[in-house]
């Protein structure tokens, strides 16, 4: 293998000048203008680090609890629960479709720009959904809130990379696993009871504090980074991606209620297919694209965006949406209980975080990502042998299988991925990623959703819902197939 004098560790990506008979399996980092302006900001790395997972948290702690307060919004605006899944569904299209432009506006205009101006979108619209007044003004404030948010994931991960070496960056994502997880922890456990005695209002209350604080810290504390004037942003390619896939996630979200080989939903899939094909030949053609097409031709930038997509669809239909509603179902539980219970899946990620940052360079990408599929897939197979009797003891050991498998898995493969593409688009490749990620949510939550309805009437309640774990444990798997094929970097 042959080092870089720029690259630290010999650890990166290829050079455009090197022979391709060259160690397929390493990529070699290539230092960058933007790289020396954020590692000369005048704070250490892993105060950078921590300020901008603050800012991650903020956007995302307060998830999980609207996922067990489903059944209660309902209610109280009056409206059926496939409508106010939506809650939980809308933000994720919002992620899916702009994550991906997010991530090249951060990369163009600004990682420190782009992620406090999230913040601040994320956190007005965030109070807006406070004073809801109907379930649709809800969804609507939900969705802009998430939709701003998005943009700290991608802007987040690229500027702590830029903060330290290709040979590090795992073990800083193992950490970076444990905090992400650790804010749903602590957003269940102050807001699960605030459902329950007061309202749900106040868990939108206090997001506010959080994101003000993460505010503040941020201007003061994440480095600047340059505008890039001499590129121009791919508007014709944005508008295709954001077209696509809108169609794609409509007819992913209305085939439960308009049926699955409805008129309605072909015309939808083919207007996708037609627009992302569109995508594609405009971004071969574009000066400055918003996904450099080469990457499409790197196995370890496509295998894991595709193999996240599977586990996440098992992971986050499975665990996400569909467990709680049947703990609420089944077993006639509060919201405050159920939280409890679903707080398993990211305590287990977080416990995670750490062996992924002290073992990860020793096993490898591969390994962990393999490992981490295989226990997606025996959480929901365990899953799919719940019932009334089980207990909640049975649910919480299931769950946090899943969610040690997922933060074991994550880490690696954005680590892969980040690692597959040049330093100048680590904040798209993340954007890219979380695209994929929120597809994998929303085909989760849609489909094991639409099984689980139209079993019931033929399995029963507790047999639809085992059905549909069983179906998500077959995804899981096809995950754990596709990322055995990553090379190791």
């Amino acid at each position: 293998m042959v080092k870089s004098a720029d690259s630290p560790g010999g650890v990166g990506r290829e050079s455009e000048s090197e022979p391709k008979t060259l160690n397929p399996y390493v990529y070699k980092v290539q230092p960058t203008r933007e790289t020396r302006l954020t590692t000369t900001s005048g704070f250490s790395p892993w105060t950078i680090f921590w300020v901008a997972l603050l800012g991650l948290v903020s956007a995302n702690f307060m998830v999980s609890v609207l996922a067990a307060a489903i059944n209660e919004l309902a209610q109280e605006f009056s409206v059926d629960r496939s409508l106010m899944r939506w809650v939980v569904t809308g933000p994720n299209l919002g992620f899916a479709v702009l994550a991906v432009t997010a991530g090249k506006l951060a990369d163009l205009y600004g990682r420190r720009q782009a992620f406090l101006v999230s913040l601040i979108g994320s956190g007005f619209f965030g109070l807006l959904s406070a004073v809801a007044w109907s379930a649709e003004s809800l969804i609507i404030f939900r969705t802009l809130s998430a939709i701003f948010g998005s943009a700290t994931g991608p802007a987040g991960i690229a500027i702590i990379f830029t903060q330290f070496e290709a040979s590090k960056r795992i073990r800083v994502l193992g950490w970076w696993g444990l905090v992400m997880a650790g804010g749903p922890v602590a957003g269940i456990a102050i807001c699960g009871p605030l459902i329950d005695l007061y309202s749900w209002r106040w868990v939108f209350i206090a997001q506010v504090p959080v994101t003000a604080l993460a505010l503040i810290l941020g201007y003061k504390v994440l480095p600047s980074t340059s505008r890039k004037t001499d590129i121009k942003f791919d508007i014709p390619g944005t508008l295709l991606l954001a077209a696509g896939l809108s169609a794609l996630l409509a007819a992913i979200n209305r085939g439960p209620i308009w049926g699955w080989g409805s008129t309605s939903i072909s015309v939808l899939v083919s207007i996708s297919v037609v627009l992302l094909v569109l995508f594609i030949f405009q971004e071969k053609r574009a000066v400055a694209p918003l996904i450099p097409i080469e990457y499409f031709r790197r196995r370890n930038f496509v295998i894991p965006m595709l193999s996240q997509v599977f586990t996440n669809f098992a992971y986050m239909g499975a665990g996400f949406v569909l467990t709680p509603l049947f703990i609420a179902e089944v077993y006639g539980h509060s919201v405050t209980r159920t939280s409890y219970l679903i707080t398993s899946r990211p305590l287990f990620f977080a416990l995670a975080g750490p062996l992924v940052g002290f073992a990860g360079a020793r096993l490898g990408e591969r390994v962990l990502s393999v490992s981490g599929a295989f226990f997606v897939a025996v959480s929901a197979c365990l899953l799919s042998l719940a019932n009334a009797t089980s207990g909640d003891f049975f649910v919480f050991v299931s769950l946090g299988i899943a969610g040690f498998g997922l933060g074991v898995m994550q880490p690696a493969m954005t680590s892969v991925i980040t690692n597959a593409v040049e330093e100048k688009d680590v904040a798209t490749a993340g954007g890219a990623q979380q695209m994929m990620w929120q597809l994998g949510t929303a085909g989760g939550i849609e489909i094991l959703g639409s099984i689980q309805e139209s079993r019931e009437r033929f399995s029963g309640l507790v047999g639809s819902y085992n059905e549909a774990f069983m179906i998500a444990a077959g995804f899981a798997f096809l995950g754990m197939v596709l990322v055995s094929f990553v090379r190791r970097v």
